[in-house]
């Protein structure tokens, strides 16, 4: 019994050493990829092609059994400028290096703009971006049937929001050329990206998928009525009463929309809570023929479209 003790110990030290060091080897792998990214952003700037961008940061850590790491207190910094921006903390799952996982998350903390784009603000303006956070979660999953599945939501403070989710159809031949690109070496990508074979090859497999459905909401918990109160307090807008009355003039005026839409957005424009416009096409859209035009006859009015994407408007 005592050596059956004794070999479990053992084993699960070997075990949770294998862990540790495999964890230490992905952190670095991690700063590699920010150095490369770097070591890239140098190169774009040194060909006149974008201003000198670099990323700094705190920490790396990382754990392979979830596939994940994250990177705390990066910083951007441009050129003369120095740090334009700072981010609390960065987490991605489902990440592997010249890998592409099936599922993937990454979850954002605490963006802000840093002191060298406040202080190039007129006094409120810089106030009120100072006040600001923004948060973020992205999310992706691919099923073997060539569904590919998008979901994004960004934050402001708490705020506001915006969410999307999309649900794309027929994606094989997508999703093995995107995996075949992350197969890549950096430089190799960074040469394939570059050129002008790249934008034709992501079209011409783009093409051979589909859209089938998917909902865009935003949210808002005062955060408009903040931005226009700033605005409008330095005359650059009017304000809010203002703007909901022409935002309701135009509204009355949008001849081809259903009511059931215009009564959504006028309940949004008086009470401005949350907004979700929604579709489901009866049989997944297929890119090929929207860039073909052979959708074109089919699609001659609003209400047409209306009707054949099944949209649906909703307000609070």
């Amino acid at each position: 019994m005592k050596k059956s003790v004794i070999t479990l110990v053992i084993l699960a030290a070997v075990a949770g050493g294998g862990v540790y060091f495999a964890n230490r080897y992905a952190e670095d792998v991690v700063k590699q990829q920010v150095e490369e990214a770097n070591q890239s952003y140098r190169q774009l700037a040194a060909n006149g092609d974008m201003p000198l961008i670099s990323l700094t940061y705190k920490d790396v850590s990382a754990n392979v059994l979830t596939s994940s790491y994250s990177i705390a207190g990066l910083e951007v910094s441009m050129a003369e400028l120095g740090t334009v921006a700072t981010v609390e903390q960065i987490t991605a799952k489902g990440v592997q290096p010249r890998t592409l996982a099936d599922a993937g998350s990454v979850h954002l903390t605490g963006a802000k703009a840093a002191p060298a784009i406040l202080q190039m603000l007129p006094p409120q303006t810089s106030a009120f971006v100072q006040s600001l956070a923004l948060h973020g979660d992205y999310s992706y999953q691919y099923q073997s049937d060539g569904q590919l599945l998008f979901n994004q939501q960004t934050r402001i403070n708490d705020e506001f929001s915006l969410n999307y989710n999309f649900t794309l159809t027929q994606m094989q031949q997508f999703w093995q050329y995107a995996k075949e690109i992350s197969a890549l070496a950096p430089e190799q990508q960074q040469e394939l990206v570059g050129s002008e074979a790249y934008a034709e090859q992501i079209v011409e497999k783009l093409l051979t998928g589909a859209l089938s459905n998917g909902a865009i909401s935003i949210e808002n918990n005062g955060f408009i009525e903040r931005a226009v109160a700033m605005t409008a307090e330095q005359k650059q807008t009017p304000d809010l009463e203002t703007i909901k009355g022409m935002a309701l003039l135009n509204i009355s005026m949008l001849e081809p929309l259903p009511q059931h839409m215009k009564d959504a957005l006028t309940q949004f424009v008086n009470q401005p809570e949350k907004l979700q416009l929604s579709f489901n096409f009866a049989e997944p859209l297929q890119f090929a023929k929207v860039q073909s035009g052979e959708l074109m006859p089919e699609l001659g009015s609003p209400e047409a479209i209306i009707e054949f994407a099944n949209l649906q408007l909703k307000a609070n």
